[in-house]
């Protein structure tokens, strides 16, 4: 696969639902590797922003990672719900299995560089499982850009910020145990009603997003 090489954005911000969501979506199943997609408002021909946004997060599979068929009907069915709403996808999360594995495997690194043959800005999350816990004072998050040269190369800690009073609110999440409620794709092709686009998650951040601007 040939990816188009570009050149990294300066800042990558993370919203609480983006966050919040990756990070549920790993606690849910501790015992599996998890993958997602995260969401930027489409730039268009603005180009003067430095930074690059990523506003949501969709998470996909917690079973295989790799099923290629099931990955095409997700992203189609991804892109199809947000564009309405001027949403892209502008990256690929995941979490590996093992606690103290952060790496990116060669199924994170294809679909983050597919992803990236339509989004020069796009990004590789990788969640650090051994920072996770019920009181958040970082995000365990390791957020990747290619270079010029193609390569997926970590971003500064000083350029990845984290929106507001996020970690308050996750950690909120995770000790009410809020990600035994969040839904997947794997979720949803075993039940229909099973909303990967979890707009229950969506109002309990709301809730608790404002109880803490109080």
């Amino acid at each position: 696969m040939k990816v188009k090489a570009c050149k990294m954005s300066g800042d990558i911000s993370l919203a609480c639902s983006t966050l919040s969501k990756m990070l549920l979506h790993a606690a849910r199943y501790p015992q599996s590797s998890v993958s997602g997609v995260v969401l930027a408002q489409a730039r268009g021909g603005d180009t003067t922003s430095n930074t690059v946004v990523l506003v949501d997060a969709v998470p996909l599979f917690h079973l295989q990672l790799s099923l290629a068929p099931m990955l095409e009907v997700a992203l189609t069915q991804i892109e199809q719900r947000y564009k309405s709403e001027g949403l892209i996808i502008a990256g690929y999360y995941q979490a590996n299995e093992h606690i103290r594995d952060n790496v990116p495997d060669f199924v994170a690194l294809k679909i983050a560089e597919k992803i990236a043959e339509n989004n020069n800005d796009s990004c590789l999350i990788m969640i650090d499982n051994k920072r996770m816990c019920l009181n958040l004072m970082s995000a365990p998050v390791i957020v990747s850009q290619l270079t010029s040269e193609g390569k997926w190369k970590s971003k500064e800690k000083a350029s990845v910020h984290v929106e507001a009073g996020s970690l308050e609110v996750i950690s909120q999440l995770l000790q009410r145990r809020v990600q035994h409620d969040i839904n997947d794709f794997d979720n949803h092709l075993d039940d229909l009603t099973c909303d990967w686009s979890n707009p229950h998650i969506n109002k309990v951040l709301t809730t608790l997003t404002a109880a803490a601007q109080d």
